[in-house]
């Protein structure tokens, strides 16, 4: 008995070894905080949608806004669809999208495309961050200006005057937003996408990339 406590004991020792230096001596830790603590899926997780829109000019984290935004936005306002592979909301959210932009991407793509909205212009970008090129994974901590580090993420960016020069103008929205249904959803991205696009009408003309 003492003999099979002693063998038991010891394999115990050496597993919990085996554990703390993988731990310690590899990358696994890191891949799994970076991949799953760091950005969560908010069906995941008990927090309200956020839906309230409040533009600002000021990046999330300070950084400039990337250089595929400057860019664009010498044309059309941008919608930002920040998803990841392992994320039910995500999933809820990617046909609603498809259906308001009437566009069409596979879930690990890089979408990148310019489509009619209500008459005008808009430049519609999903990217799935387990799989985007780093400056587009980048961009969600710069969107990310409610700092909730969860997804999906929608970021809307257009056009706004700010003390005689016009300038990038962001609102981001999180989650499955509060409506209950896909309509109600595709109502309120509407009246989000209507919002920029006035913004843009009203002050692209002044604006320079920098």
């Amino acid at each position: 008995m003492k003999k099979m406590l002693t063998l038991q004991i010891t394999a115990v020792i050496l597993i919990s070894g085996a554990l703390g230096g993988m731990l310690l001596f590899t990358d696994v830790y890191d891949d799994v905080h970076s991949q799953i603590v760091s950005v969560l899926c908010l069906s995941c997780i008990k927090l309200q949608p956020k839906t309230e829109l409040d533009f600002t000019f000021a990046t999330a984290n300070g950084e400039p806004h990337p250089a595929f935004v400057l860019e664009n936005l010498t044309r059309s306002p941008m919608f930002l669809f920040f998803s990841e592979d392992a994320c039910q909301a995500c999933d809820i959210m990617e046909p609603v999208i498809k259906q308001l932009f009437s566009v069409d991407f596979e879930k690990t793509e890089l979408f990148y495309e310019t489509v009619s909205f209500n008459g005008a212009n808009i430049t519609v970008v999903y990217m799935n961050i387990d799989h985007a090129p780093a400056e587009y994974r980048a961009s969600l901590a710069r969107y990310d200006k409610e700092n909730i580090s969860g997804l999906p993420m929608f970021t809307l960016i257009t056009l706004g005057y700010d003390h005689g020069v016009v300038r990038p103008y962001y609102a981001s929205v999180y989650g499955t937003l509060d409506p209950d249904t896909d309509e109600e959803r595709k109502t309120l991205l509407t009246k989000i996408v209507l919002d920029g696009i006035d913004l843009y009408t009203q002050n692209h003309e002044g604006y320079t990339k920098p």
